[in-house]
């Protein structure tokens, strides 16, 4: 009987993610994907307790069999749980491979998608292409001749699908800005291949070694300056999500800079110390140099209380150090930053 208690007692405090990957384990692998049984719903039914907002799809793998597909739907809030439940999955076997968002699928245009009433041949899908260097995005109206007669959320459904196809649910979020469905007819009307192209023209683009270094002035003419990583985007690093804002006043001179050579060197050793007690459990996003006030832009894992605990710690021995924290999983708060 205290065996069974035990046993019982670490089933019943699993997380949600650990439940499911029990239940995987022990009978899930062996469900059928070509049919709807009660293993689909009890699948349904634990994907759903680790957040209700995901969606689950199988497919065929890459390099397995088959594969299941737990996606967040481009809900930045809900992706981080996608990506938890990945990095808790089983290596891929001969009959599974798993994936936290829908992939890329070069042959989707070239099928006919059942959608409402109609019946959309999505090789005739066209698109108008704007490159915005300075941002890294790709604004795209789409066209299909079908948008004629469908209402605006239908359309946009439709583009929202065929672009997570066509590049990906994740490069649609890195890459992709303004998106718009167009009732009517594009002129010049450009090819799903040429959008695949100018994507991954911005993929070559991107530096993950480069900073860059702005200026500004704020609305009373104090200047500013900021540095940060061009093209740097929350889902590549989906479980980063709080925001830590981490401000360290500084001797300054009248117009709001370091006052000398040994303040800049002092803040440069913060900056070096708060590195080091982050270090890989934490992201620096972008840093603003303003007003007598350093401030750093970090994210760090909202599940993770060590490293606040720790930020913390050293924010006490530091007197000049301010430490503000939030959840923000999609880095809306440095978009002036990342683009």
């Amino acid at each position: 009987m205290r065996l069974f208690a035990k046993k019982q007692r670490a089933v019943l405090g699993q997380s949600p993610i650990g439940a499911f990957w029990s239940w995987w384990r022990a009978d899930g692998h062996r469900l059928d994907p070509s049919r709807v049984s009660t293993a689909t719903d009890e699948l349904n039914r634990l994907v759903t307790s680790i957040h209700p907002d995901l969606t689950w799809h199988f497919g065929p793998g890459s390099g397995s069999q088959h594969r299941l597909t737990v996606s967040a739907g481009g809900i930045a809030e809900v992706r981080p749980a996608a990506e938890r439940w990945l990095r808790a999955a089983p290596a891929p076997n001969d009959t599974w491979e798993f994936r936290s968002s829908q992939e890329r699928d070069p042959n989707a245009l070239g099928t006919v998608l059942g959608f409402g009433d109609s019946q959309l041949d999505l090789s005739r899908t066209t698109f108008d292409i704007e490159t915005d260097e300075q941002a890294m995005r790709v604004h795209l109206r789409v066209h299909h001749p079908e948008f004629a007669t469908m209402p605006e959320p239908a359309r946009m459904q439709v583009s929202y699908m065929l672009l997570d196809w066509l590049l990906g649910e994740d490069d649609v979020e890195r890459w992709v800005g303004e998106i718009k469905a167009w009732p009517e007819a594009l002129d010049p009307a450009r090819r799903a291949d040429e959008v695949v192209a100018a994507v991954d023209q911005l993929v070559a683009a991107r530096d993950d070694d480069q900073w860059k270094l702005a200026e500004f002035e704020d609305r009373d003419g104090f200047p500013g300056t900021a540095v940060f990583q061009r093209g740097v985007r929350w889902i590549d690093f989906p479980t980063l999500d709080r925001h830590q804002v981490i401000s360290a006043v500084y001797p300054a001179r009248e117009n709001g800079f370091p006052a000398d050579g040994a303040v800049f060197d002092s803040l440069r050793s913060l900056e070096d110390e708060l590195a080091s007690i982050i270090g890989a459990r934490g992201r620096l996003v972008a840093s603003e140099t303003h007003r007598g006030v350093r401030t750093f832009h970090y994210y760090t894992d909202g599940e993770d209380q060590n490293v606040d605990a720790a930020i913390a710690e050293w924010a006490a021995r530091t007197s000049v150090v301010d430490v503000q924290a939030e959840p923000d999983p999609a880095w809306s708060q440095v978009r002036r930053f990342t683009g």
